[in-house]
């Protein structure tokens, strides 16, 4: 009987591994970090099928500190995590199997560090590029520039801005293949009805070209 108690158990164990193998192997896990955040209300929103959006509510510790897990599916999709109390928000990008680590100042969210999975990592090499242009451009949009070169606000505002599309337009020919440049396509170009999205569209290669949002962009460009 003790040796039926010791399978039965031992089986059970064995069962229960398998099960939360395969339950992780279908889930997306963020483990997040973020200075100044505080006590807050995330509003998570996601694709659990590639047409089924869904959203869940979580909150962050008082240090800032939250975790989630999300039922997701084998394609590289948007994440987009809403921060209610700073009315900002960031998107990474993931699918099932993926273990993803945010961290930074919420202050500074369009540089919030996102690592895990290869279209947030090539988007963290893009960002560790333009840092310094974002950090200018965030200090001329709170009032904060401290103007010693001369040149208008408006003015050195405009030249950032044009800097930061060259820099985006030199990641995407350097890196035609990578999803992240298609990222970058929509947040430079498309989404400024830029006339240059379709000349940098047809430079991808690889999974770039062939991946969903790839598509999507070139659908509603022909709208323009």
């Amino acid at each position: 009987m003790v040796r039926v108690f010791k399978f039965l158990y031992g089986l059970c164990l064995c069962l229960l591994t398998v099960s939360c193998s395969k339950s992780d192997n279908n889930q997306v896990i963020v483990h997040g970090n973020i200075d100044h955040l505080g006590k807050s209300e995330l509003y998570i929103s996601y694709y659990k099928a590639k047409d089924l959006l869904a959203f869940d509510t979580i909150r962050s510790s008082e240090s800032g500190k939250f975790d989630f897990k999300l039922e997701s599916f084998d394609e590289i999709s948007p994440i987009t995590i809403y921060f209610h109390d700073n009315n900002c928000w960031t998107t990474l990008f993931a699918k099932a199997g993926d273990d993803i680590t945010i961290s930074g100042d919420i202050e500074m969210v369009d540089l919030l560090n996102i690592s895990g999975g290869p279209v947030n990592d090539d988007l963290n090499r893009f960002k560790k590029q333009i840092r310094s242009l974002y950090v200018e451009r965030q200090q001329i949009l709170e009032g904060k520039y401290s103007n010693s070169s001369g040149v208008e606000t408006e003015t050195r505002l405009a030249e950032i801005n044009l800097a930061l599309k060259r820099k985006a337009k030199e990641f995407i020919i350097s890196n035609p293949s990578s999803v992240a440049s298609v990222v970058l396509i929509q947040d430079f170009f498309y989404q400024d009805y830029d006339p240059s999205t379709t000349e940098l569209l047809d430079i991808l290669e690889g999974d770039a070209s062939t991946f969903h949002m790839t598509a999507r962009i070139r659908e509603e460009i022909k709208k323009w």
